[in-house]
């Protein structure tokens, strides 16, 4: 087995950071304002989270009997998000179903941030690197509302710590451990999956060498390439009846502006305004600290590179969409940051210049200001979506319940310089919560818990969520939908409803929201 190098210690960052109760301290409190983000508006400014409330909403209610659009779906127990909705459903039923995923986003960021450190300490990296983990996982994918991935972010690294041990020392515990995580993990995120076991893979190459790892110890993961593949057959199979124009495309986007984008989606999306103005500087002093604090990369131990160079590669190489999946390379910028901090280490032991040594004393103290201006960038955001949806928030809440929606969203904009299209699906809070049915719905995508049956499936498919203008009365069978969901830049559309043989009647007015509701022609 190929030796361990784990550098020396560094006993004044440790002392400084992990013994100083002032930085620590810090620290924790920075850790619990990061989940106290989660709990500032009711419902919290993540794009695709009400679709997912919506699907858990649906199976609770279909499960127990009462939804009056069972016939409608089929309930998919091999969905790979099969641990994030089932954590979700026992929840469901002793809290409102948007307090159960505020819970479930602040223990997944308190996970991450500790397995984080974790790895840290399994690479031996300098402690001070802690600082990188606590801002990540705000970044893209939290933006858009990846629900269910951000919730096995923290099973994926859980995964490469017992990875790399087993990749240390093979033996059998540590083995059916590593594959017990691992069947986890598959029934998580399938992407997140494909990323956690690569890295495994190449820690236990990098550490045994070939001949060694083509022997008993790619047993776990040939075991899981095996369940992988059972799993992807037959979804394929159930998956036959469901066409879409969009499911097929692939589409690859960035060229040469990737390498500076994966620096942004590090910390959020690619905006303007005051995200892009706190974001970006902050990616980068965080990505200049290690260096600042006189840090060296741990060439004596190529193993914490593999998360680094992993990460690069999938942001570089894979594509925008594909495997009806968006933003495929983007949300791994969740990882981008904590497997950089996982390579440094302390610095060596000749004497560093006195401008060197004032640079590291300030670095720690510029990056915290950096963290906390950034969440406190997230805060405010929460803090006004609060208000912004007060309103249509009551309003959803008078509306009859158990009818079917169309949401007409031709600005999804939180503000002019969003492009994380925040309101998106804002009004599947009306199925999440009214028992209703909200169309467009995640329910056509074929990995979602709660799926249309392909008898069922309405015209209303994906690709129309983000261009409404191509609705028709008649080709989108208007006469469906009960209550409309409008929401405008500045002027209402002209002519939303043309071909209706009765012009459904606006029954709500208020900011950029207007709701219809379809209502019997009169007898004239």
């Amino acid at each position: 087995m190929q030796a361990t190098h784990l550098p020396a210690r560094n006993p004044a960052a440790e002392a400084i950071f992990v013994s100083g109760r002032s930085w620590r301290l810090l620290y924790l409190i920075t850790v619990a304002f990061g989940i106290l983000i989660q709990w500032l508006a009711p419902h919290p400014p993540l794009t695709d989270m009400p679709q997912h409330a919506a699907q858990v909403a649906l199976l609770r209610d279909i499960l127990l009997g009462q939804s009056p659009w069972a016939n409608l779906f089929h309930v998919n127990w091999l969905t790979p998000y099969i641990i994030g909705y089932g954590l979700a459903l026992p929840l469901s039923f002793l809290m409102p179903i948007a307090t159960v995923f505020k819970l479930m986003l602040s223990v997944a960021y308190a996970a991450f941030v500790w397995l984080c450190i974790l790895l840290r300490r399994h690479f031996g990296a300098d402690a001070r690197m802690d600082w990188l983990f606590l801002l990540p996982f705000f970044g893209f994918a939290y933006e858009w509302g990846f629900l269910t991935f951000l919730v096995a972010a923290p099973i994926g690294l859980w995964f490469i710590l017992l990875a790399d041990r087993y990749a240390q020392a093979a033996t059998l515990k540590r083995g059916v451990g590593l594959s017990l995580v691992g069947l986890l993990l598959l029934a998580s995120h399938g992407l997140v999956f494909a990323f956690a076991v690569a890295v495994g893979g190449l820690l236990l190459l990098a550490r045994a060498g070939w001949r060694r790892t083509f022997g008993m110890r790619i047993l776990p993961y040939v075991v899981l390439a095996i369940f992988c593949g059972i799993y992807f057959f037959i979804s394929r199979q159930m998956q036959a009846g469901i066409q879409c124009e969009v499911c097929s495309q692939f589409i690859w986007s960035g060229g040469i502006t990737r390498f500076p984008k994966m620096l942004v989606y590090a910390l959020g999306v690619d905006t303007g305004g005051i995200e892009g103005k706190v974001f970006l500087p902050a990616t980068l002093v965080m990505i200049a600290l290690p260096w600042l604090l006189g840090l060296r990369i741990n060439t004596g131990s190529k193993p914490s590179w593999i998360p680094f160079a992993t990460v690069t590669a999938i942001m570089l190489f894979v594509p925008t969409f594909a495997l009806v999946t968006q933003f495929l390379y983007q949300r791994f910028g969740l990882f981008l940051l904590p497997a950089y901090a996982w390579m440094f280490v302390g610095p060596p032991k000749t004497a560093t210049s006195p401008a060197m040594r004032t640079l590291s004393r300030l670095a720690i103290p510029l990056t915290v200001v950096c963290i906390l201006a950034s969440l406190l960038v997230h805060a405010a955001k929460a803090w006004n979506f609060r208000q912004q949806t007060a309103e249509i928030d009551a309003q959803i809440m008078r509306l009859e319940p158990r009818q079917r929606a169309l949401i007409l969203m031709y600005d999804p904009r939180f503000s002019p310089s969003d492009k994380a299209k925040t309101y998106g699906h804002y009004p599947a809070w009306y199925q999440a919560e009214r028992q209703g049915l909200v169309d467009f719905n995640f329910a056509w995508f074929p990995p979602q818990i709660v799926r249309y049956r392909p008898e069922h499936l309405p015209v209303v498919a994906p690709g129309f969520e983000w261009h409404p203008e191509r609705f028709e009365w008649n080709k989108y069978h208007g006469e469906n939908y009960h209550y409309f969901f409008v929401r405008h830049a500045s002027t209402e559309p002209a002519d939303i409803f043309k071909g209706a043989p009765c012009a459904p009647v606006s029954i709500f007015k208020g900011g950029s929201w207007e709701i219809f509701e379809r209502k019997a022609c009169n007898a004239g």
